[in-house]
């Protein structure tokens, strides 16, 4: 590849060094790229097969803490804050988009993790994580209809039930944030005339 010196002064060629890392993101037939840093050559690996559904599983539900190192202290972190009830269920883009960096760092393929374990991780976040709000977030992005995963849909509808039936979910007000999906966003309702929730499914 040109060397970091040259695509930092060169648009054209930056250009250039962003192509041959797209050409280079398939995990079947990538080659190893090398680029001239100073005096000191980078060495980029080829990207990993991808993961099965079943080593996602099991990467996503290792111990984790999910606070920030001791070592912050109580500084504020606003990343932490963004993402502390986040839950990721799939990792790839396939769309290359030239705002998004997904594909350069998380590969073109796209890897999902199963339901269940995403119900598990669900219920550590409800359990464990400090000054839970009874939301669920998660990444925002735009996939086509084809694509989504129908995991989706009934991931956040069972979402609303755990959460439902474990926290009475604000019962002080009549309605909570919608989680969103792809292509749909589930609502829970809160009737004060009936003991069971209401789910509402509307396509989004």
């Amino acid at each position: 590849m040109p060397s970091y010196e040259t695509v930092r002064d060169d648009p054209i060629l930056y250009a250039h060094a962003s192509r041959i890392l797209h050409v280079e993101s398939n995990p079947g037939n990538a080659r190893a790229l090398v680029q001239r840093h100073g005096d000191a050559d980078v060495w980029l690996n080829p990207p990993p097969i991808p993961l099965t559904s079943k080593e996602m599983d099991a990467l996503y539900e290792l111990p984790y803490k999910r606070v920030p190192h001791p070592s912050f202290g109580d500084a504020k972190i606003p990343a932490y804050e963004m993402i502390r009830f986040s839950i990721a269920i799939q990792r790839g883009g396939f769309g290359g988009c030239t705002f998004c960096s997904i594909t350069e760092h998380e590969g073109r393929i796209i890897q999902s993790r199963s339901e269940e374990s995403v119900i598990r991780e669900i219920e550590t976040v409800r359990d464990t994580v400090p000054g839970f709000t009874g939301v669920i977030s998660g990444p925002r992005r735009k996939t086509r209809q084809a694509q989504a995963p129908q995991v989706v849909r009934r991931t956040f509808a069972e979402t609303v039930r755990i959460l439902r039936v474990s926290s009475g979910l604000r019962s002080a007000s009549n309605s909570i944030e919608p989680f969103r999906s792809a292509n749909s966003t589930v609502t829970c309702l809160r009737s004060p005339s009936r003991a069971a929730d209401r789910l509402r499914t509307t396509a989004g």
